[in-house]
């Protein structure tokens, strides 16, 4: 449904497909599709190769980080948990394989610092990015002049978020904890303790100045902690911040699809 949302109008066949995967079925209706290749971003689990088999080149996948690093469910989650985002963060497009992500490297974009500068911004970074691969470098691969760089082996980041991923600590900086809020705030959501009680974390609405050496404190809806370098409000999450949430987001779907409609 969201990606009917996505494309209105445009005259492109929607094929819907969830669990439990049919893939027999899926392989039926995608062999009366004339494509050169198969394109995929954010599956959760592996194309089965007879179905790869039935583009004359395979299967492509657009993966939210600079491979090799940060393999895995949740690259860009993890980039942002671990400050990475702008060594490792981009957009990788690569064949797809038999594992996850290892396939072999036809092109890449790296994120610029501003992409990240707010969830809005990191949303328009990718998809920016993944219309510069599509556009560009897959059809190189189609024609033939491309044929990719194999990745290198290496013990690299499985990039899987963890709970402990989630919770703040007074070590971290008001600018990383910001980057976390625009990029798990909406799910799976940033936590932080405050008298023995778990509690998620909206926004920041103000900085109150430097480190008091004080603890949380929780108060009308809001809660107030030290960072590293200072000290900050934030507006807790509940009913009314999710609605409002809800609400942005909408709008923001629909001037996507006003400007594919334009």
């Amino acid at each position: 449904m969201l990606l009917r949302r996505y494309i209105g109008d445009t005259p492109a066949r929607l094929i819907e497909f969830g669990r439990p995967y049919d893939w027999d079925t899926l392989g039926k209706q995608l062999s009366q599709v004339e494509a050169a290749v198969l394109i995929c971003y954010a599956f959760p689990t592996l194309v089965p190769p007879q179905l790869l088999s039935i583009f004359p080149k395979g299967g492509l996948n657009l993966h939210p980080a600079l491979l090799p690093n940060y393999r895995g469910p949740h690259p860009l989650h993890r980039l942002a948990v671990d400050g990475q985002h702008a060594v490792h963060g981009g957009v990788t497009l690569h064949k797809m394989s038999a594992a996850f992500d290892d396939g072999d490297i036809l092109g890449q974009v790296s994120f610029s610092e501003t992409d990240w500068a707010s969830r809005r911004a990191l949303i328009d970074g990718l998809a920016s990015a993944m219309c510069t691969l599509v556009s560009e470098v897959a059809p190189a691969y189609c024609k033939g002049s491309l044929s990719g760089t194999r990745q290198p082996a290496g013990d690299f980041i499985w990039a899987r978020l963890e709970s402990a991923h989630t919770m703040i600590s007074p070590a971290m900086s008001i600018e990383h904890v910001d980057r976390l809020w625009h990029v798990l705030g909406n799910i799976p959501g940033i936590y932080l303790d405050v008298a023995g009680h778990k509690v998620r974390l909206g926004f920041q609405i103000e900085r109150l100045g430097s480190p008091t050496g004080q603890v949380p404190v929780a108060r009308w809806g809001t809660v107030e902690f030290d960072l590293a370098d200072g000290r900050v409000r934030y507006l807790a999450y509940g009913h009314l911040l999710k609605r409002l949430l809800k609400l942005r987001d909408a709008f923001a779907r629909s001037q996507v699809r006003s400007r594919v409609l334009k």
